[in-house]
């Protein structure tokens, strides 16, 4: 089973990581563990947990976690102020 992750929320490294963190928690794995499956270092684990790494390790250890990344969901600021506007005329209309 895949996991998603909605990108519009994570907006700095850190969050990211403690996202991941989250999820690795949620599958039952140690940074151990998971560093063993991905052929990685504990440590490496870790840094990409507190918001460091590279984008490589950042893309194997979300690979190992089975998550859906999706940039679909990515709108720009007006984009997503219009939508906003438009999600509470409709809720106005059906109240």
């Amino acid at each position: 089973m895949s996991k998603d992750i909605l990108i519009e929320n994570i907006n700095t490294p850190e969050i990211l990581g403690v996202a991941l963190k989250r999820l690795r928690k949620n599958s039952g794995m140690s940074q151990d563990q998971l560093a063993n499956i991905i052929n990685m270092r504990q440590a490496t684990i870790s840094d990409i947990e507190n918001g460091r790494g590279t984008l490589e390790s950042l893309f194997k250890v979300i690979q190992a976690l089975k998550i859906n990344l999706s940039l679909s969901n990515l709108n720009t600021t007006k984009e997503r102020s219009r939508d906003s506007k438009a999600r509470k005329m409709i809720d106005l209309l059906n109240d």
